[in-house]
């Protein structure tokens, strides 16, 4: 992901699918998050809240938009598109919200014996 927000734009190439930007943000954003929330509860068994994954997401972002700013690689940072990447992570935790059992905003709890 981080390799295709940052490729020069003349390597992408022309194509009517980059006219769907914002959308593309949104998916791309709303993607990685989601990927990451589910990860992280079901494979790795850590109960992540889902506001840290939004935060992960949205900091991801930023660094992007920062990268695209001050790397000489023939891209551009837009706030508008940040807004989007936004968007997608909190799509993301919604939809974690709805598919991770509701205990998984606690921590498991262990009993001593």
């Amino acid at each position: 992901m981080l390799l295709l927000t940052l490729l020069p734009s003349n390597y992408i190439g022309e194509n009517q699918l980059w006219s769907f930007d914002k959308l593309g943000h949104t998916l791309l954003f709303g993607g990685w998050s989601l990927a990451l929330g589910l990860y992280l509860n079901i494979y790795k068994n850590k109960h992540i809240k889902p506001w840290i994954v939004f935060a992960c997401g949205v900091l991801f972002g930023l660094i992007i938009e920062i990268l695209q700013y001050s790397l000489p690689v023939n891209r551009h940072a837009d706030p508008i598109d940040f807004l989007f990447d936004v968007i997608g992570c909190l799509i993301a935790v919604w939809v974690l919200k709805l598919v991770l059992p509701k205990n998984a905003d606690k921590p498991v709890e262990t009993k001593a014996i």
